[in-house]
Order: structure tokens, then C-alpha cells, then sequence
């Protein structure tokens, strides 16, 4: 019987994909194309299928002021990560009444995010546009950027999911922590956030402490 995989093996291997050959340029931020991720990831693990969900046979998450929201699936051996997405315009703000081409672009989008979020395929190009403090940002005065938070928010969320998802020992959840680009996102955190990486630390050091407790029991 040919051995699971473990979200350690997969993260360690889709993270360490350069995806830089592979991005294109919009607007001044750069995108890794749905094509392109989903490429990569097959390429590595040809049994990997994802799904779109629907809502009452909609396929978004409607909310009461007419936006909403796109759901995926993505599995990969025995894992599963979903991810949800705001229906966005080019602008990243929420679109009312989404048409069938909106939802589709934000569908593919939610998918790129869940490739990367979930099992760590183009974590270095989220980077780009997520909560790492600019030039700019760091002159006195400057007010937070909520949009930022927001996003550090959704990256230390993304790390507790991924180490909870660790079974086999507290050296995967270490390596999920100290991963290219994750390690540098961390301190950011805890110079911007310190109340947000707090919680990751106590998050990920409870997870770790089960690990222990199940390693010890289990020997």
C-alpha cells in the first residue's frame, strides 16, 4: 500500500515551487495565473482535484447588501482546504449583483488563493499584496492600513489551519513556521500586529503541545 501523504510533504513541496517564471503584471501587482498554479500542482501531484460550491443553486455566498462570496475545494491525497473569497473588481472592491463572467474571474481567483493559503504554492506572491508595511507606510503618523490587517489576519488564520493539520510530529509544524517567506511574513506580524502574532504563537504552540501529548501517548 503506497504511503499518505502528509500536509508537511505537500506544503514542503508546493512551497518551494519558484512560481516567478510563471507570474504576470497587472495594475503594478503581480498574479499567478489559474492556469499556471494549477499546472504546477499537478505537475507534482497529478491526483489533486478542486471544486466550486454552490449556495441554493447559486454559485456564491450571497450576502444581504447584494455582494457575496465564492467558495472552492481543493484536495490533494487525503487533505482538503477551502477558501473563500470576496466577489471583486479590478480595484478589490466588492461587486453588487455579480454577473456569470464576475463570478467566474473571482471562482478562478479563490482558487489561486486556496492553492497557495491551503497547501503553500505562490505564498511569495501573496506576499506582494498583503500586509508587509511599505516606504510610505512607515513614516510617522501613518494610520493603519485596515485592508492590511485584514490580510494578516487571513495569513496567521492560514498558518493555524495548516498546522493543525500536521499529524505526525511538532518538526512539521516548525518547518511550516520557518518556510521561505513565511518566516519573514511572521516577524512582520509581530512588528506591526503584535496582538495578532500573539495569538499565532499561542495558536501554534497549543497545537504543538498536542503533538507532544500524542507522540508521548502513542509511544
Amino acid at each position: 500500500m503506497a504511503k499518505e501523504l502528509t500536509m508537511k510533504e505537500i506544503w514542503g513541496t508546493l512551497s518551494k515551487i519558484d512560481v516567478d517564471p510563471y507570474t504576470e503584471k497587472k495594475m503594478n501587482l503581480t498574479y499567478l495565473s489559474w492556469a499556471r498554479a494549477w499546472m504546477l500542482t499537478v505537475d507534482k501531484f497529478s491526483d489533486a482535484s478542486y471544486e466550486f460550491h454552490d449556495f441554493d443553486g447559486i454559485p456564491y455566498r450571497a450576502y444581504p447588501d447584494t455582494t457575496g462570496e465564492v467558495v472552492t475545494s481543493v484536495r490533494i491525497g487525503k487533505h482538503t482546504r477551502s477558501m473563500a473569497l470576496p466577489i471583486m473588481d479590478n480595484r478589490n472592491n466588492a461587486i453588487a449583483n455579480p454577473n456569470a463572467r464576475q463570478v467566474n474571474d473571482n471562482r478562478m481567483r479563490c482558487l489561486v488563493k486556496n492553492l497557495a493559503m491551503g497547501f503553500g504554492l505562490g505564498m511569495s506572491v501573496f506576499a506582494q499584496h498583503d500586509f508587509l508595511p511599505t516606504e510610505e507606510e512607515e513614516k510617522p503618523k501613518q494610520k493603519p492600513v485596515d485592508d492590511k490587517k485584514k490580510m494578516a489576519e487571513a495569513f496567521a488564520e492560514g498558518l493555524v489551519k495548516v498546522a493543525e493539520g500536521i499529524s505526525d510530529d511538532v518538526s512539521g509544524v516548525e518547518s511550516i513556521m520557518n518556510a521561505d517567506g513565511n518566516k519573514k511574513k511572521i516577524e512582520a506580524l509581530a512588528k506591526r500586529y503584535p496582538d495578532l502574532h500573539k495569538d499565532l504563537t499561542d495558536k501554534i504552540e497549543t497545537i504543538k503541545q498536542k503533538l507532544n501529548s500524542k507522540g508521548e501517548q502513542d509511544g
